[in-house]
């Protein structure tokens, strides 16, 4: 989370006033702020809570659109996050630290790009359901606003539910931004997979792959794909290697 912290700032070290986003009634926090507020943090549990996001959910989405992409979206909601804050809290004392404004920008563009995919909050327990990530996106943002109405001081909803709105509207645009590099990944076709979606799961994300007009998002898709998919003549697992579709049986088809 966020904190926004208006209590004594005796409570805070030195660390947090110089590299937080700290502001005052007609003033503006120092230029390298906006930047440097989401490294620090006000507790060891907020620290743990943002770690908690990053590590069980974001590396996924950073495997699939790139670190530059993913770079772009955590800083990108970082800056917006605060900066509307800041506009909601002008008449306020405040000091803002925290990533979870980045993290949620993530969350947004994760729940954007890949609404289907399913994750475990927080911790991958045995027992815990994975649920589409969609929801949890939906879910944080009603939390958020929930936050607004309640007497719970300190978390910076306002920071928080702007990453979220951040990270899900500009995901699309951030997509179309080449990688390092000149990468970028055509658009595979879903012909071959046709007639082996047997179940409704798997034609479910056939849509979804044949629907995605961003290269990544569509090799994403068929991956998913090809993971519940079988062999149509031994009925095992199938692997997706060098632009093949292949299983231990020997059978194999172009993709």
């Amino acid at each position: 989370m966020a904190v926004a912290s208006t209590l004594p700032f005796r409570i805070f070290s030195p660390i947090h006033l110089d590299l937080g986003l700290f502001y005052f009634p007609g003033g503006w926090p120092n230029p390298w702020t906006w930047i440097t507020y989401a490294f620090v943090h006000g507790s060891l549990s907020h620290l743990f809570l943002n770690v908690l996001g990053i590590v069980f959910i974001s590396p996924v989405f950073e495997g699939r659109v790139g670190s530059a992409r993913w770079i772009l979206l955590f800083f990108g909601g970082s800056v917006f996050g605060a900066l509307v804050f800041r506009l909601l809290n002008g008449d306020a004392i405040a000091l803002l630290v925290g990533a979870s404004a980045g993290i949620l920008s993530i969350f947004g563009a994760y729940g954007r790009i890949y609404p289907r995919d399913r994750v475990t909050l927080f911790l991958p327990l045995p027992g815990m359901p994975a649920v589409p990530v969609i929801y949890i996106v939906i879910g944080f943002l009603l939390l958020q606003l929930l936050l607004s109405f309640s007497a719970i001081g300190n978390v910076a909803w306002e920071a928080h539910a702007a990453a979220i709105a951040f990270g899900f509207a500009v995901a699309p645009a951030v997509m179309r931004i080449p990688l390092p590099g000149g990468r970028t990944r055509k658009l595979a076709s879903v012909e071959p997979l046709r007639d082996l979606a047997t179940t409704q799961e798997l034609r479910t994300i056939l849509e979804e792959a044949e629907r995605a007009d961003i290269g990544e998002t569509r090799d994403a898709w068929i991956d998913k794909f090809v993971k519940g998919a079988r062999c149509p003549q031994c009925g095992q697992p199938l692997r997706r290697t060098f632009g093949r579709l292949r299983s231990d049986c020997g059978w194999s088809r172009s993709l």
